[in-house]
């Protein structure tokens, strides 16, 4: 699903009384022209909904794609703009960068439930992260980290609030047009309180089946070699693939070609740091979810383990194979 804005901002008027919210920008209202599954319709405001139908899981949903453009209207430009976006992933694509947005991620995560976010942010803007009493700096386009790092943060509930403000003094190109600023999210929910131990730890019998039946890519194979990539804050294990158990994208971007016509390629897989991640001998399956267009590790248990599981598992949300 996508929303396209693409006329100018129009100022509706202040209430009396009302104060600025972020970094002196005051909310302003517009009219705006926006698609959203096919459909053209002329919104009142800028508080912009996009969702997945009730039906579906969250991780079964399309991303929400969202697109401004021609930002303009009376003020300089300088208020906070409120988006709502209620998918576990999507983007956000800003032409003409000015003031800021207010973008809400609403996932389906339930009340005191930990959820864990990422993003992936470029072009001259600062992305916070709203906390109870103050803000979090996650992106700035001179912090001078690797513009694939993960930024990951964590929040109690299904809400997560982001602000991304316009940097209008690093707004110069080569080419003489501004740059726009480009956002990618996803979230997903966390159970265990401790983000290592979540991260890091074995999965269970049952996590395992879960996870085979959530993740993008679960295939056999050995692992040739595991890089560090400290720039960004994660491993890579190469896995050369065997077989391939279960694909939810064909055109799988993290490929590249083996040279060996016994397997069918090898596949990169983003570990974190702290995992400490190291090269095992023998055949494992591995179970990784696709996040911000990078696969990474949910579950690595052995053949011989996964296989125990299948036979053992009373129940599994989805057929198992090994």
């Amino acid at each position: 699903m996508s929303i396209s804005i693409s006329n100018s901002w129009r100022e509706r008027g202040e209430r009396k009384g009302q104060r600025n919210l972020f970094n002196g920008h005051r909310i302003e209202k517009c009219h705006a022209q926006y698609m959203f599954e096919g459909e053209s319709k002329k919104a009142s405001s800028c508080a912009i909904l996009a969702h997945c139908p009730a039906t579906a899981r969250p991780r079964q949903c399309p991303p929400c794609t969202l697109k401004l453009t021609h930002i303009g209207g009376g003020g300089g430009g300088k208020g906070v703009r409120p988006v709502y976006l209620r998918c576990s992933r999507g983007s956000v694509s800003w032409r003409y960068p000015r003031g800021a947005l207010r973008v809400v991620l609403i996932s389906g995560a339930a009340d005191g439930e930990n959820l864990r976010g990422c993003i992936k942010s470029s072009g001259p803007a600062r992305v916070y992260l709203e906390g109870k009493t103050s803000l979090k700096l996650l992106y700035s386009p001179g912090d001078g980290k690797h513009e694939s790092l993960h930024r990951c943060f964590r929040t109690r509930g299904p809400v997560a609030a982001l602000y991304v403000e316009a940097d209008v003094q690093d707004q110069a190109s080569e080419s003489g047009a501004p740059p726009g600023v480009h956002l990618h999210y996803d979230l997903e929910t966390q159970l265990l309180a401790d983000p290592e131990e979540a991260e890091c730890r074995p999965c269970s019998k049952e996590e395992l089946a879960k996870a085979f039946c959530q993740s993008d890519l679960v295939a056999r194979g050995t692992v040739s070699a595991v890089e560090r990539r400290p720039e960004l804050e994660s491993a890579e294990i190469l896995l050369r693939v065997t077989k391939t158990l279960r694909r939810v994208e064909e055109n799988e971007e993290n490929e590249i070609d083996s040279g060996d016509a016994r397997f069918t390629r090898e596949t990169r897989i983003r570990v974190p740091t702290v995992c400490d991640a190291r090269h095992g001998q023998g055949e494992f399956v591995i179970m990784a979810k696709k996040r911000l267009g990078d696969l990474t590790l949910s579950c690595a248990p052995r053949l011989e383990e996964w296989a125990k599981a299948v036979r053992e598992l009373e129940s599994a949300p989805c057929v198992l194979r090994s």
